[in-house]
């Protein structure tokens, strides 16, 4: 009741207020993280203005809109959505009404998607069974931008010529990406990293890693799992323990000082896509060092 009568305050701030243009060419497209705005933004160019949805240090799985996103929603001419995260399952169907008209991606739908069964983020009322970080990796990364074009050709056709050479930029620059990554994780013996929460799915799958979450299905560990946990780092020899910056630490700092290893924070959600993957690499192979 207390998301309806939220979502009906927000509904009606959005109804009262007027149509205004995004940028000098009135043209905004709304996506709904930090990541995405990278992808979309080096295509685009000048041609829209790019508003992210989930702030910085907001989480995807439990954010509920202000009515500051959702005018700039109701003003975006085009709508670039994951398909899976956890506000989007919530909120988007509701939202979309007061802009039908925007054309929306999902760019879930050209991903070779991960099906984990039941799984939920801490906090999340949403059962997807789909992991929904697929960005992270290089390898659907270029997915993403392959689908990103195809998007902003067919809504604008004037610019075509244009998004196409942004396009192959950006290809570029995952490319790269993909292979500095590929170069210092192919040659590493021991294969498998911790992580608090199983952000990384996607790059375990496409660098052949073993991903081993501490977190279970949003919950915390026992004190049973902690010690499996403990035993399991021992003995996959990890010297390095991930965690994304907006999680409380305390459970893998107990885990790293049992086995005498260090907390790396990573941030999947920045902004700045390659220098996030790039250091979430070099924390794999910096624990993978015997």
């Amino acid at each position: 009741m207390k998301r309806a009568a939220y979502l009906i305050i927000l509904l009606a701030a959005i109804l009262s207020c007027n149509r205004s243009p995004g940028d000098e060419n009135g043209k905004t497209i709304s996506v709904s993280i930090q990541p995405f705005k990278y992808f979309t933004g080096k295509i685009v160019g000048d041609r829209y203005k790019v508003n992210v949805i989930v702030p910085p240090g907001a989480s995807p799985a439990t954010y509920e809109p202000t009515p500051s996103v959702i005018r700039a929603l109701g003003s975006s001419d085009l709508i670039v959505l994951d398909g899976y995260l956890g506000f989007e399952l919530a909120w988007m169907d509701k939202i979309i009404q007061v802009n039908s008209s925007a054309k929306r991606l999902l760019l879930a739908d050209s991903q070779d998607m991960v099906r984990l069964g039941e799984h939920r983020h801490a906090g999340s009322e949403e059962y997807t069974g789909v992991d929904p970080h697929f960005w992270i990796s290089p390898l659907s990364a270029r997915r993403i931008a392959a689908s990103l074009l195809d998007f902003l050709v067919e809504h604008d056709q004037v610019n075509k010529d244009y998004y196409k050479a942004n396009y192959q930029s950006l290809i570029r620059e995952i490319d790269s990406t993909h292979s500095y990554i590929e170069s210092i994780l192919q040659p590493l013996d021991m294969r498998a990293f911790m992580i608090f929460h199983p952000a990384l799915t996607y790059f375990a799958r496409d660098y052949n890693l073993e991903q081993i979450p501490v977190e279970i299905e949003g919950k915390e560990p026992s004190l049973a799992d902690m010690k499996n946990f403990i035993d399991r780092a021992r003995a996959e020899n990890i010297k390095v323990i991930m965690i994304q910056k907006e999680f409380d630490k305390r459970n893998v700092q107990i885990i790293a000082d049992e086995i005498g290893a260090v907390v790396v924070e990573i941030d999947p959600l920045s902004e700045n896509w390659i220098d996030s993957v790039i250091s979430i690499a070099n924390a794999i192979a910096a624990g993978s060092v015997n």
